[in-house]
Formats: structure tokens, sequence, C-alpha cells
């Protein structure tokens, strides 16, 4: 006689199929257990066990340290990224240690003739110069983290491994002494108080900048092609991992400091901790793949599409394949020439035409005006003999109501005139009627070109909707004839 049972097939998040058995299967007659039988099946038995064992505990690892349906709720490139920044979490906690030492020195800590309140008014300076620096940073730095985060992501820690050599050879500047008889002046010398000084401001920017592009680069892990992770958890499950690295390093440290004393010593464990650290975190950035577009990705897969191969195919890039060829640490408004990687131009997006004016003849701004009547930006070049740089530079204001899509449209616009520009060779400068030709023409080149380059972008798996070409807001925009006559 059998009683009934029933087989539940279930998936989760990871999917990984499982069954669970409800009710359970019974015959008349059991099955008789020999010893041999047993003998046999108990080394299986136990292989199994351990084999489930280690299975357990590596599932239980992955639940507490990586985000819940890894890998599906996140980017391919999470798991790189992470790991070179648990290296860089390790070396920045061991060189840190190394920094606390230096600066509880430069505080005061182990000089007889410091005292409390000396002490306490350089940690107030620090203090004050950290601030201020936070303040000032987030007003020049706000707007730049998201467009170029993988460049702020990897200046951060160069900022960050500064102060850390400042503090860690802040003890060895006591040449030059401030004074010597007010009792509220620190102990020490300038060249010490400004290090230690220098060192809280730069901390405190590489917070402020490292804290945004974290939460860009979190915004993408957790956005993969066919579903939607978690940011909160994300962010959750980092601090996780980095509490445990950090404190893996601290313990590590206490260990090696005590033994690291002289000059030497420290000068050589500060070289490797910190070469460690910036090697770390430029793997890590380049590993990031990203899939939103920013004035360097954009030139690399216009310049691709504009160059087709023999054949006559315009090939467009992956995301992938442009990670690979990004520069780091660029300045934004370079516009670059694909294949030598050389600067042809500058370009500045979201000026004023006021501004535009201060640098540019007052014909050729009315002509430009003209000509991207019709258009939500305008263009202006700026004289050959104004900037002193290779290639145009060239300024772009948007009207208002432009769009994401029209910021991606004038730097490509600029990028095309710089390209012509730079075909000229070893001509001279070309004439105010030239630049004009050369305005139109690339004007036509985009008219044609561009609807047909952002669905071959959205192809090869571009996010096109999701633009950060120009850093914040424009500082004005052109009024619509309408608008100017309500006003």
């Amino acid at each position: 006689m059998t009683s009934s049972s029933s087989v539940v097939a279930e998936k989760d998040e990871t999917g990984r199929i499982f069954y669970t058995t409800i009710g359970h299967h019974s015959t008349d007659i059991p099955a008789k257990k020999t010893a041999r039988t047993t003998a046999i099946k108990a080394p299986l038995q136990n292989r199994l066990f351990n084999a489930k064992s280690f299975q357990a505990l590596g599932h239980s690892i992955s639940a507490i340290f990586l985000p819940a349906g890894y890998p599906n709720t996140v980017t391919p490139d999470y798991l790189h990224y992470q790991m070179y920044n648990d290296v860089q979490e390790f070396c920045s906690s061991l060189s840190g240690l190394l920094a606390s030492r230096g600066a509880l020195e430069g505080f005061g800590v182990g000089d007889a003739s410091a005292s409390a309140n000396q002490a306490l008014l350089l940690t107030a300076l620090k203090d004050v110069c950290s601030r201020f620096t936070t303040i000032i940073g987030a007003y020049y730095f706000g707007t730049s983290l998201y467009p170029e985060t993988k460049t702020f992501r990897f200046l951060a820690d160069v900022i960050n491994d500064t102060s850390i050599v400042l503090d860690t050879i802040s003890p060895y500047f006591t040449t030059i002494s401030i004074s010597t008889t007010s009792p509220y002046i620190p102990s020490g010398s300038t060249l010490q108080i400004v290090a230690l000084c220098m060192s809280g401001a730069m901390r405190s920017l590489c917070g402020l900048v490292a804290g945004g592009s974290k939460a860009a680069l979190t915004d993408h892990f957790a956005s993969p092609m066919n579903s939607k992770g978690d940011v909160g958890e994300l962010n959750a499950k980092s601090a996780s991992r980095s509490t445990v690295v950090a404190l893996t390093g601290v313990l590590l440290g206490t260990l090696m400091v005590p033994y690291i004393t002289t000059r030497t010593s420290i000068y050589t464990a500060l070289f490797f901790l910190v070469f460690g650290h910036l090697l770390a975190n430029y793997l890590a950035v380049r590993s990031v793949v990203l899939r939103s577009l920013n004035r360097q990705r954009s030139s690399i897969l216009w310049s691709t599409f504009r160059n087709p191969k023999a054949d006559g195919y315009s090939p467009v890039l992956t995301p992938g394949d442009v990670s690979k060829r990004e520069i780091i640490l660029d300045i934004p408004s370079r516009i670059r020439d694909a294949v030598s990687n050389k600067v042809i131009g500058h370009c500045s997006l979201g000026v004023s035409v006021q501004y535009a004016m201060t640098r540019c003849n007052t014909p050729h701004v009315l002509k430009m005006l003209q000509h991207f009547q019709a258009d939500p930006y305008v263009l202006f070049v700026m004289e050959p003999r104004s900037w002193g740089r290779r290639g145009p530079c060239i300024l772009a204001s948007f009207k208002e109501g432009y769009k994401s899509m029209d910021q991606l449209r004038a730097w490509l616009h600029a990028l095309e005139i710089a390209a012509m520009w730079s075909a000229r060779r070893m001509r001279p400068s070309p004439s105010p009627s030239e630049i004009e030709d050369m305005v139109l023409s690339t004007h036509e080149t985009l008219r044609k070109e561009f609807i047909h380059f952002m669905g071959c972008m959205e192809e090869a798996g571009w996010n096109i909707e999701e633009g950060a070409m120009m850093m914040g807001s424009p500082g004005s925009m052109i009024m619509s004839p309408e608008a100017k006559k309500d006003a």
C-alpha cells in the first residue's frame, strides 16, 4: 500500500531550483539492509554530507556579503569591482594606522612640552579646514560626480592617499618654529601645522567626492539589463564587506606597526601600501562598464561610427569595448581623436550668449544665432587668437526647453567641427567664412546621421535615455520669442 505524496519545484531569486516533497512514500515490503550494503553506502553518504555542508556554508557566506539574487540582480562587472575594492580597503586600513600615529604625534602625543590646550586648538583648526573644504567642494564638484563617475572615484583615492602621506610624515616637519612664547599657538612647526590642516581638508574632500561617485556606481550596479536590484541592500552589503576587510587590516596592522618605527621603514611601508591602494583602485574603476553616455564615451562611439571599415560597415562599440578605451583621468571639455587620442579641440557646454560675446566677435555670434534658429542649441567658435590652444574652442548655448539628447547632439556637432579642423593639417588657421562653412557642413552631417546613430547605440546596449553630457544645468538659457514677449 502506497501513501499519497507530492513534489513541488521552486526557483529562488538566484535561479537555483530545489524540490520539496510533501508527504512520504512507503511500500508494504520494506527493503532489507544487509551489513555489506551499509558498508558500501556509508562512505558515499559521508561524501555527500560534506559536499552539502560546504555548499550550505558557501550559500550562507554569499547571503551575508552578496546582494540577494546575485548574480541576476547586479551588473556583470559588480564582482570584479568589489574584489579590487576590497583590496584597496585593506591597503587603506593598514596605511591609515601609520597616518593615525603620525597625526597623534603631530598633535603633541609623546612631546613633554605640548599641552592639551594646544592639541585641542590644533584639532579645532584642522576641523575648521575640513568643514570649509566640504562646503566649497560640494559647490564646485557636486554636479560633476555623476557624469564623470570613474574619474572622480579614482581621484578621491588619490586625494585620500595624499592625506595619509601628509599625516604620516607630519612629525618630521619640525624645523621651522611658529612661536616660542605664546601658549595659545600649537606646538610644532609652521610646516607641520599646515600639513595637518591640509590633510584634514583633503580627507573631507575625499569623503565628499567618494560618496557622490560611489552613489552613482551603486545605482549602476543595481541596474542590470533585464532586472532591477536594491540600491539600499547593495550599500548595506558593501558596508558589511568593508567592515570585515578593514577590521582584518587593523588587526594585522596592530601587529606590524609597532615594528615600523624608523623613517626608512615608515617611508618604505607607506610607498608599497599607497602604490597597492592606487593600483587596486585603478583596476577597480577600469573594470566598471557603464552604459550611460558622457562626453568621452560619446566621442569614442561617434568617431568609430563615422569611420567605417573597408566594407563600408559603420560599427557601434558595445559598453565593454568603450570601457577599455576610456581615459580615467581626463579633462571632460577636451575633444580627442579616437584613433590617436590626441586633443583636437575643446568644448564648453551650457555657456551664456553674454559670455560668448566676450570670446567671439559680434558678426559671428549673430550669424550663429541665425543658423541655429530652428535648433535647441547654438554653437559659437572662438577666434584662434582668443585661446592659444590646439584645435578649435567651441562654446555651446542651449535654448529653453532643451533635452538631454540635445546636449549629446551639440557635443557631437562640436566633435565634427574639431575633426574637420584637425584634417586641415598644417594649413593656416581658417578664416571666419571658412569657420562658418565648417559649422554649416557639420550641421548637415548631424542632421543625416544622428537618428541612425542613436538607433545603433540602443541596439548595442547603450542607455540612450540616460545622458550625462553636461555638469549640472546651464547658467542661462536662450528664451523663445514668445517667452520674451510675455516677459
